[in-house]
This record gives structure tokens, C-alpha cells and sequence, in this order.
């Protein structure tokens, strides 16, 4: 598996990237951590579910504009941004 600062290394600002976890798994520390150790803003932390999706949607918006990042949690109860995410990117 690849850590991290391995992910961050060979990321372009054009792709999201997508951490498929198992149960128990959170990478919010270690993104967090990384966010720090290479002088960036703090990620958007974002826990998709009830009335979220439109929070989610101005944070990516925002994300692109500024170039910062936002992290969507608990992406199965906002599947209707999931289906819409390409093209809210492609924006």
C-alpha cells in the first residue's frame, strides 16, 4: 500500500484522489499531518450525510479555485454528489 506522502508525491492538481478505506481505517491524521510537514492549508473536512451536499459542493468549488483540499467522509450517504462529482469538477 502506499503512504501518504507517497500519494501526495505523484499527485497533479487535476485528479482528485480517492482512498477507498476499510472499516475502522481514517487517513484524516495522517493528511492532516502531511498538510502541516509541507506548509499547506488544513484540509476542508467534510462528513457527507443529511443536508451536506451542498456544504461539499462550495468547499470543491472553493477547493479549485484556491487550490486547496477537501476531504469528503462517509461518501456512501452523499451518492447523489458521488454520481455528479465528475462534473462538478470538470467546471
Amino acid at each position: 500500500t502506499d503512504t501518504i506522502e507517497s500519494v501526495y508525491d505523484g499527485m497533479v492538481p487535476e485528479v482528485p484522489v480517492i482512498f477507498l478505506l476499510s472499516r475502522g481505517a481514517d487517513p484524516t491524521d495522517s493528511i492532516e499531518t502531511l498538510c502541516r510537514k509541507k506548509k499547506l492549508p488544513a484540509p476542508t473536512v467534510i462528513s457527507l450525510g443529511e443536508g451536506q451536499e451542498p456544504v461539499a459542493i462550495k468547499a470543491i468549488n472553493a477547493g479549485a479555485i484556491n487550490g486547496t483540499w477537501v476531504l469528503l467522509q462517509n461518501c456512501e450517504l452523499g451518492l447523489g454528489l458521488m454520481n455528479d462529482l465528475e462534473s462538478i469538477i470538470d467546471k
